[in-house]
């Protein structure tokens, strides 16, 4: 059995079914074999070209456990909602943002996740460089777009508070790199000591401009933070990776 609805609300269900994927991080051919359909028929179903079956909405409801009332009507729980029972997100107030006038603020945004060194190169992230997808609502993102995800190293975070813990994961602009007071950055502490080949995030710092001084400050130092004096030829877009604006940790 088909759902019999007009075009308008056939694509409203057929971007809820895309963002279902999406969140569960599923190209469209491996949600086709899941659900024993072809890769067309997926893509039909996202871009509202047919009919959703009753049957495929209640194989993703049980599957993904989400609301069948979302998929078919947009109301109850968003897989984004359901995902809050396992992570909590404790953001400072200067990490919040402020969506730009005219920007998308719903639904969600494919974030790319990239290692250490790949976050730190300048330029477009080149796709064998992505390991995998972070999927954000996009009222989060604030309306920027040169945005990477990057999982939190240990030795990155030791003198830091939550939500900045190893086995959590950041979200960086890597436009911002204007130092904001006590804003949290991914820096690259070492941009003196090595050739810019070898650039690489290696820590996450609030970060202080004071004169020539940029100070990597952290929540719970056990000496004096580490600091350095810029000089002419400095830059400190070698130094800053980008700005947090987005964190998570998983609960115990």
């Amino acid at each position: 059995m088909k759902l019999r609805l007009e075009k308008k609300n056939r694509e409203e269900i057929g971007k809820r079914l895309r963002e279902v994927r999406l969140f569960n991080k599923l190209e469209q051919t491996e949600l086709a074999v899941q659900a024993g359909l072809s890769q067309a028929i997926i893509s039909q179903y996202e871009k509202g070209l047919t009919e959703v079956s009753l049957s495929f909405i209640k194989f993703l409801a049980n599957r993904y456990r989400v609301s069948g009332d979302w998929l078919i009507f947009g109301s109850g729980a968003t897989p984004y909602d359901k995902v809050q029972k396992e992570i909590e997100i404790r953001l400072p107030k200067n990490l919040e943002n402020r969506p730009k006038k005219g920007n998308k603020t719903s639904g969600f945004f494919g974030v790319p996740l990239v290692d250490p060194k790949s976050a730190a190169r300048p330029g477009k992230v080149h796709k064998d460089r992505i390991e995998d997808w972070e999927i954000v609502r996009a009222k989060d993102t604030g309306g920027r777009n040169n945005l990477i995800a990057l999982d939190i190293k240990s030795d990155w975070v030791k003198n830091m508070d939550p939500p900045f813990t190893p086995g959590g994961r950041i979200v960086i602009d890597r436009d911002d790199k204007k130092v904001q007071p006590n804003g949290y950055y991914a820096v690259n502490t070492h941009a003196r000591k090595k050739s810019p080949r070898d650039a690489s995030v290696n820590a996450i710092r609030r970060l202080n401009l004071s004169g020539s001084r940029l100070w990597f400050v952290e929540d719970r130092p056990s000496k004096d933070f580490e600091f350095v004096d810029l000089k002419s030829s400095d830059r400190l877009e070698d130094i800053i990776i980008g700005r947090v604006i987005w964190a998570w940790q998983k609960l115990p």
